[in-house]
Order: structure tokens, then sequence, then C-alpha cells
């Protein structure tokens, strides 16, 4: 199996061999101003993935594993077209408890309040209430999430320029706080590297986004590494080890979640937004591509609907493989052993 999957693939001329731990400018490649094949495929395949809802505990979550020949630009055209893909904002709040919404032009976390007999509130420095039944705005907290995780206030020129494109209308902040409560996350230890790499998609080939995702991860800030700041921003970049430090953050369930190897998939505590659909890159280059593809022959088992879905084409070098994890409940135990 695995000798006929190395034959199968081919090489893939259109992107550099530049990986996160291979930085030489010998490897870069001049990015054509029309997006190439490779790309469109890419972005289509990120929202396809990133359209699939939210997996239960309990149930088989849906992963897709693409060997590549390098990771050079690809997290960035998936994220393009997740966030092209309808956000998730979780199961209705009801009074009680703690959510991320939009008020006064600015995100933050607040607790929904009853008022009076029949109406709920949240409140900061503005108001919004509305009848019970209504659903309440905002996405759901986990219980133990951190006090006084400040807020998310993008500059008045940002909104004005999501608000400026051509031939849409809709309202600028609503779109933008629902893209940061369902936001991409990446998954890479290599994260000075990726950013990089979003500066010259953003900077060099904004013609390969979409006009409003080319706005959306046109974001000059230190702060989307801070776990403390998800849902504040459109897209995050995360350690393998998240979760470590900041437990409260694995019940989250983004759009989805990019990992940037195979490895770093392993090494994720397993509870760590298991709930999302994922994108497991393995590179070529790397032995551990062969890994990936080798252990993943044993998670084949596969919901109906995910099984169903169609991927559309890839050219050559590109291989996919759909497999799935179950999702299951965190455990605090470090000494605690798991299989994906």
């Amino acid at each position: 199996m695995l000798r006929h999957v190395r034959k199968s693939i081919g090489t893939l001329g259109l992107i550099g061999a530049v990986d996160e731990a291979q930085l030489e400018s010998r490897d870069r490649m001049a990015i054509p101003k029309n997006p190439p094949e490779w790309a469109k495929a890419i972005s289509a395949v990120g929202r396809s993935m990133a359209e699939l809802p939210t997996t239960p505990v309990g149930e088989l979550a849906p992963r897709l594993l693409l060997s590549v020949p390098t990771g050079q630009y690809l997290s960035w055209m998936l994220a393009n077209g997740a966030l092209q893909a309808p956000p998730k904002l979780g199961p209705d709040p009801v009074i009680g408890d703690k959510v991320v919404a939009w008020l006064n032009t600015r995100l933050l976390d607040v607790t929904v309040k009853p008022y009076g007999v029949n109406q709920w509130e949240i409140n900061d420095a503005s108001v919004k209430r509305g009848e019970i039944g209504t659903r309440i705005p905002g996405t759901l907290l986990p219980v133990d999430v951190p006090e006084k995780r400040g807020v998310g206030r993008p500059t008045k020129e940002y909104r004005g320029r999501l608000a400026k494109i051509t031939g849409m209308k809709f309202n600028a902040s609503i779109y933008y706080s629902e893209q940061c409560m369902s936001p991409v996350v990446i998954i890479g230890d290599g994260r000075e590297y990726l950013q990089n790499q979003r500066d010259e998609i953003v900077d060099i080939a904004n013609s390969w986004l979409d006009d409003k995702t080319s706005i959306l991860l046109d974001q000059d800030t230190l702060q989307v590494s801070n776990p403390d700041r998800i849902l504040f921003h459109p897209f995050m970049i995360f350690s393998p080890n998240v979760a470590k430090a900041n437990p409260w953050i694995r019940a989250l369930t983004p759009r989805l979640v990019i990992v940037t190897r195979w490895s770093y998939f392993r090494r994720m505590d397993p509870a760590l937004f298991a709930g999302a659909p994922m994108i497991v890159l393995a590179n070529r280059r790397v032995e551990d591509n062969w890994n990936a593809i080798d252990e993943t022959d044993e998670y084949r088992n596969l919901t109906p609907a995910f099984e169903e879905l169609k991927l559309g084409s890839f050219p050559n070098g590109i291989f996919a493989r759909k497999f799935s994890t179950r999702v299951n409940a965190p455990v605090d135990d470090d000494d605690e052993e798991w299989e994906i």
C-alpha cells in the first residue's frame, strides 16, 4: 500500500521547496499575478472542509491528510477558502452564559442577564436586549475562560475597508465579528515563518485571495498567537502545545483547524479543538510524511456524509486522504496515553 502511494505522488513544480524549517532564500519562488491551479484547488478544499458541521463528543470527526511537496503558502490558501464558508456560532446561549459578543464597536466577553420578565440583556458601554426565544448574539465561552481577556477592536479604517468592497451590501461590523467568533486556526511551531508567508500572500499575491478574506487576513498584530485573544481575530496561529497552559481552549470549535505537520498533529492534546474539522499537512521532504500515510490507514472509518464529500481534483503532487478521529472529552492526566 505505502509503496503504491509513494509511486502515485508526483511533483508540484508551481510551489517552491520551502517549509517551516527551510527558510533559505534560494528556495523562494516568483509569485505569479494570477492564482495557479494548485492555489484554486487548495482554497476550494479549505472551504469544503470548513463547511462541515461541528462534531459532538463521542462521534467521528472529519480529518483530511494532504501530502504535499512543500507547505509554502498552503496554510493561507486553505484559510482563504475556509473564511469564505459560513461562520459557525455554536449553540444558542441562554441566560447565565458567558459569551463573546459585539458591543460598542468591539468584541468582548459579557454575561447574559435577565431583563424584566421575558427578555435577556447583554451590556457594557452599550446594551443589547431581546425577547426570550430570540437568539442571543455571540458565541458561548467555556466556563473556565480567563477573566479580563481584554477586547477586540478593529480600527475604523479596517472596518471601512470591509464596508467598501465593490458590490457588497452588508453590515461590516457584524460580518467581521462573526468571522472572529468562528475563526480559522493554524497549528504550527514556525509562527514567525507562517506570518511571513501570510505577509507575502497579502502583499504580493492579493489577487489569489477572495476580496473579503484578503482583508480578514491583513491584520498586522502580534496578538493572533495569544490564546487569550481567540475569538477576537478571524484567524489564529498556535503552537501544538497550546492546550498545556490553556486547557480551557480545548472546548472551543473553530471553523477549521489547519495543522502544518503530521508530527504536530500527534503532539496536540487530542481534545484540542476536537469537534472542528481538521486538515493536516504532511511534507514529502520529511520522513514523517510516510508515517502519516501509514498511520491513517487504520482510521478510515468515515461517516457517510464525509465519505460522500467531493473534494474536487488536485494537481499532480498532492495526495489527499480522508480519515476520522473520535471526539473524546478532555483528559487532564499528563500521563494519559492516547491514540488518534
